[in-house]
């Protein structure tokens, strides 16, 4: 009996011991080969993940990587490609990240972006506020991205209704919004840089509505980690967000070398992407801001189908600062 107690004992120790091995085998050593798929979208937003792949910032922190960049048109496709396993960092606007989070996408935000310039643009003159849109189509990037929450959010206070303007919307990434809306396809859209700036120049005018509801420097763009790429191997979770900060700080220091490096992207001159970046409203930065109002203002106009955060805890990894 005693022989069978000690056989037994040994087994469990064995068996605890292979368990804690294969656990210690899922996190990937510092600078094992690894490959990183990076997901964004269009515009001035996204300048941090351009300054990153120009200077290959990641690569500086983590030496054995291979980077994927992949431009998609929503944060909706965003949230497809983590939700498959296909992306392990995505840049996105804050209302996609907190569609994803709260509804078991395996991701949270690892950083703040940026803030940009959000202005509803039209070619009628006649529309000066929300109440003389009617029936006008008002084109933006997607049913529930920021520009939806920002519209219903400003739909609120001008009119009582958030919802009063969803049946107005027509979905469309921010290059064929601009096309559609000086063709006279839309008579709105909602947009941002660098796209308010080039349609300022070709005559559109600004609907007044998002200044009081989403001010200036409140945050537009977050970037977000896979859980697996933060649990499995935090070494290059930590480069992405060095680099991030890095590429962030290179643009803040340095406005006349990154336009330089982001005039060509947007078929502008240097001067001209340097007089954008220059624009009080286009901040870059790693802190949060306003982040737990969009949320709670989701939750409570059900654009949210589970329960919003109760914290900025629920939304963001350890190492996010602000809210």
């Amino acid at each position: 009996m005693k022989k069978a107690t000690k056989l037994t004992a040994l087994l469990l120790i064995l068996s605890m011991m292979t368990f804690s091995l294969a656990a210690c085998g899922e996190e990937k050593s510092e600078d094992e080969a690894a490959t990183l798929t990076i997901a964004y979208q269009y515009g001035m937003a996204y300048a941090p993940l351009q300054v990153m792949k120009e200077q290959k910032l990641i690569e500086k922190y983590y030496s054995n990587v291979e980077v994927e960049w992949v431009t998609l048109n929503s944060g909706a496709a965003i949230n497809e490609g983590f939700a498959s396993g296909d992306i392990d960092i995505g840049a996105m606007g804050v209302g996609p990240a907190i569609t994803g989070v709260t509804s078991g996408v395996p991701y949270k935000i690892c950083s703040n972006m940026s803030a940009q310039p959000h202005r509803i643009m039209t070619n009628d003159s006649s529309i000066k506020s929300l109440s003389d849109v009617g029936n006008k189509k008002i084109a933006l990037v997607n049913i529930g991205s920021i520009q939806h929450v920002m519209l219903a959010m400003a739909a609120k206070e001008q009119l009582g209704d958030a919802h009063a303007l969803d049946n107005n919307i027509v979905a469309m990434s921010h290059p064929d919004g601009m096309s559609a809306l000086v063709s006279g396809s839309v008579e709105c859209q909602l947009t941002t840089s660098p796209y308010v700036f080039k349609e300022a120049d070709q005559g559109m005018s600004e609907v007044e509505a998002l200044e009081s509801v989403w001010p200036s420097g409140n945050s537009f763009i977050v970037a977000v980690a896979s859980t697996d790429l933060y649990e499995s191997n935090p070494g290059l979770y930590e480069a992405v967000t060095n680099a991030l900060s890095d590429a962030i700080d290179y643009i803040n220091e340095d406005k006349e070398g990154a336009a330089d490096m982001l005039w060509e992207a947007e078929d502008v001159d240097a001067a001209t992407m340097l007089e954008w970046l220059n624009d009080p409203g286009c901040v870059y930065s790693t802190k949060l801001k306003g982040v737990m109002d969009m949320a709670q203002f989701m939750d409570k106009e059900g654009f949210l189908e589970h329960d919003g955060p109760k914290s900025i805890k629920d939304l963001v990894f350890d190492n996010v600062k602000g809210k």
